[in-house]
């Protein structure tokens, strides 16, 4: 039974080196034509710009979520005055 074990480790050494060592083989040419080329750096451009122009819409609606946001929290500190505001309203309505 060791002899099983002490050739299978070697063996099994030897099968990983041969298989790691051969590599990916030759790589293919690339036949692109300068048409192709140009097109896809044109879309690069594009989709660089619209990046930006998202980028600068992010920050512009994140600075108006922030501004709600400090709305809303001036909103929750003052509900008695609300109620009261309310109150006006429905009493010069003739509902109250």
């Amino acid at each position: 039974m060791k002899l099983r074990g002490m050739v299978a480790v070697p063996f099994s050494i030897l099968l990983a080196a041969a298989l790691l060592s051969g590599g990916c083989g030759k790589t293919v040419p690339c036949h692109t034509s300068l048409v192709t080329l140009d097109e896809t750096r044109l879309d690069a451009e594009t989709y660089e710009q619209e990046a930006a122009e998202t980028a600068k819409n992010v920050a512009d609606l994140e600075k108006k979520l922030e501004a709600k946001k400090s709305e809303i929290e001036q909103v929750k500190e003052k509900p008695a005055d609300l109620q009261k505001k309310v109150s006006d309203l429905k009493k010069g309505s003739g509902r109250e």
